[in-house]
């Protein structure tokens, strides 16, 4: 069964800095996914490839990530979401569905808030609850995880090494397929070994925004929002589910039988929330024939 095919490029945005983004074309609505700390654009390539062909997506390597560029800067989620505004305005998308996972779900929160008339709807995998409950324990973590990051090697001298390293850091959230993932796509080639593309510092800094209130910005949000609530070992209860998602005007909740990296362990369900959900936002009717039920990775050429 053929896989949908992508392209990747590179835009330079008015602030300067460059943007790799990987595109998977369609006659539309447009859709922006964003991965979280540490990850890539590229992640979204198994969801992508379970999504209705017509949706024109897009998966952006974020600042300080990937084959992005570097800025200085505080690596807030507004100055992440000012750079998706920047995008979604130099590639002339008009308006968008924008969804995200972990600190891609913080961007596309902001972003829904501050850019509304760029704006359809939201999709959020991964909410973080120390965004909106601030006790002691919740802000330790927040530190320790920046912490951790910032300390965190970055060169292994074989492959052997670094999926011993993803393996002990990622733990698991991620199958044996997405670790190998990983490392082809978010590490470069060193000789024998492997060094990661994220830069450490930026990634640490965007963290300890993970302590940000966001509840204010929520309730300037009127568009639909869908947060995806992994089923196992999900930080978010049913409950905490209901509450955190009446912060926003038309917020709700789906399930999805996955743990917490969905977009990873479980694709395919995810892409079916995803279409069901867009497609009830936009409107758009028919079945979605040409979506291909892919759970796993299968390497290909990106047209640079």
């Amino acid at each position: 069964m053929a896989i949908r095919p992508y392209q990747a490029h590179d835009v330079t945005l008015p602030a300067g800095h460059n943007l790799r983004y990987y595109e998977w074309p369609g006659s539309g609505p447009n859709l922006v996914l964003l991965h979280g700390s540490s990850s890539y654009g590229l992640q979204w390539e198994w969801v992508a490839d379970n999504l209705s062909d017509r949706f024109h997506v897009f998966a952006l390597d974020q600042r300080g990530h990937g084959d992005s560029g570097r800025p200085d800067g505080e690596y807030s989620a507004e100055e992440y979401a000012e750079d998706v505004h920047q995008f979604v305005n130099t590639l002339g998308l008009g308006s968008i569905v924008i969804g995200g996972n972990s600190l891609g779900g913080r961007v596309s929160q902001v972003f829904a808030a501050e850019y509304p008339e760029q704006c359809v709807a939201v999709i959020l995998a991964a909410v973080h609850l120390s965004n909106f409950y601030h006790d002691r324990q919740r802000m330790a973590a927040v530190l320790e995880s920046a912490c951790t990051t910032l300390h965190s090697p970055t060169e292994f001298a074989s492959r052997e090494e670094a999926v011993a390293f993803l393996k002990g850091s990622r733990g698991d959230r991620e199958t044996e397929a997405s670790l190998n993932h990983r490392i082809e796509h978010n590490m470069h080639r060193v000789g024998n070994g492997y060094r990661v593309k994220y830069d450490t510092v930026r990634v640490a800094q965007g963290l300890t925004h993970m302590a940000k209130d966001l509840r204010a910005y929520a309730a300037r949000v009127s568009c639909p929002v869908l947060i995806l609530r992994s089923t196992v070992g999900s930080e978010l209860s049913s409950e905490q589910g209901a509450e955190v998602a009446s912060l926003w005007q038309n917020g709700r909740v789906v399930d999805v039988e996955s743990g917490y990296m969905l977009h990873l362990q479980n694709p395919v369900g995810t892409a079916a929330k995803m279409n069901a959900f867009i497609d009830s936002v936009t409107g758009a009717a028919g079945a979605y024939s040409s979506v291909h039920a892919r759970s796993g990775p299968q390497s290909r050429p990106a047209d640079d």
